[in-house]
């Protein structure tokens, strides 16, 4: 890219706006949690239809997986990141205008194109502008949580604040996250693209180029052991996740909390997972490689907890604290999980791997993502959301002891420890064997 002082001035912009960025732009402010409410008891919506939408995302983000890395590659990661966050404009205003599942179907393209083309092209924009050394994975970690700290304590913030402009009026909240979302495409123009390519040919011999690229990349993701099983992992706590973030909101509506105390709840778990983003480093530290294991056992009971207590939680005011310390617990776990496993994808990786990688993660995770919400739609049009959560919450329990066996030898060894294959994409060269 140009001279040294331009690869300088790219890196010092990218690294300075990027945390500025993430802390508005990681996910929809002032959406999540009325946006049950909203679809529900305003656009009249099944509960389990609006579970259901989150199995739409989840397939349309599998299907448009492959065109979205190549969109990235094609267009690059800043002009990428701008298309994206555009698109997540449009998921509002079709948001705004829904009355029926079809609605919501076509809402949630745009969405899953939005994420597909962000979850790639965000955290390799930032793993391109930090120079390579030793310590690159640490100052990755810190930019990154840094942004996620400030997401999560904003995102509380907007928690209280939908929730209390919901009583008035419930379109409110949704015009309020379409606000954000424009002023984080503006401030995603002043990112500088790290990679500059040169432009061979025509579209149609590039999409060739870059289609290979692209299979290359993920067939050495599909070699790698240490890869295979990080993705696994956390596919599978990305996917419970996801369910309980719908399930704890139905729970609470089910007990009787209004969208205030909903709201307020919210808010707490923002701060929880804002205060988990800052300590992943001595998370990290005290589990080493059993971090992301410990992380997925600690949500799981945590779900069989909530919906045992919720079961009663109506008529008991003790069990309903206990239930809602059992949802700041998924808080912690959000928080946790989404600063560490970044920070483990791009472990080992350059420009030429790490969008394959994010891309094979965003993949693999919505793909249980789906058959874990279609799951909990299911169960959801079948029975009450405590009985929901029991059943999910044991069902990944298992999952998660039978991981944790196969990630043992896989995840978390030394850098030698590690196959020169494994390595081949390695900043700092391959080890010698």
């Amino acid at each position: 890219m140009g001279n040294k002082e331009d690869v300088q001035m790219m890196r010092k912009t990218n690294m300075r706006i990027f945390p500025i960025y993430k802390r508005l732009a990681w996910d929809y402010l002032f959406f999540y949690t009325i946006d049950f409410l909203f679809l529900t008891q305003i656009k009249g919506i099944n509960a389990s239809d609006v579970m259901l939408k989150s199995t739409f995302h989840a397939f349309f983000s599998i299907v448009l997986q492959l065109p979205a890395n190549i969109i990235v590659e094609f267009l690059g990661r800043k002009n990428s990141i701008i298309l994206g966050n555009i698109l997540g404009c449009l998921y509002m205003v079709i948001i705004m205008m829904s009355g029926s599942l079809f609605d919501l179907i076509i809402a949630e393209f745009f969405s899953s194109m939005a994420f597909s083309i962000k979850n790639v092209a965000e955290p390799s924009l930032l793993n391109e502008s930090i120079p390579p050394s030793r310590y690159k994975s640490q100052i990755y970690s810190k930019l990154s949580s840094k942004g996620a700290s400030g997401f999560y304590f904003f995102d509380a913030i907007s928690r209280i604040v939908a929730g209390v402009l919901f009583t008035f009026n419930a379109y409110l909240p949704i015009i309020l996250s379409l606000v954000i979302l424009i002023i984080i495409t503006i401030l995603s123009i002043g990112f500088i693209e790290p990679i500059q390519k040169k432009k061979k040919g025509n579209a149609i011999l590039m999409y060739k180029v870059e289609m290979r690229n692209v299979k290359e990349g993920f067939a050495f993701v599909l070699k790698s052991e240490r890869l295979k099983a990080l993705i696994l992992c956390a596919a599978l706590i990305y996917a419970l996740l996801q369910i309980s973030l719908t399930y704890n909101v139905s729970l609470e509506e089910n007990i009787g909390l209004s969208s205030i105390a909903i709201g307020i709840i919210a808010a707490i778990g923002g701060m929880i997972s804002s205060l988990a983003s800052k300590h992943q480093g001595q998370f990290h530290n005290k589990f080493r490689n059993k971090s992301l294991i410990t992380i997925a056992m600690i949500l799981s009971i945590s779900v069989i907890i909530a919906g045992i207590l919720g079961i009663g939680a109506e008529k008991s005011f003790v069990l309903l604290l206990l239930v809602i310390l059992a949802i700041f617990t998924y808080n912690f776990c959000w928080g946790m999980f989404h600063t560490i496993i970044d920070k483990y994808l791009r472990n080992f990786s350059n420009e030429k791997i790490d969008t394959k990688i994010f891309a094979a993660y965003n993949l693999f995770r919505n793909v249980f993502r789906m058959l874990g919400t279609l799951l909990a739609s299911f169960l959801l049009g079948k029975m009450e959301t405590a009985y929901c959560m029991i059943i999910i919450g044991v069902l990944f329990t298992i999952i998660y002891i039978l991981l944790g066996k196969y990630m043992k030898t896989r995840v978390g060894l030394k850098p030698e420890e590690y196959s020169k294959e494994e390595r081949k994409y390695d900043e700092l060269g391959p080890i010698k064997e």
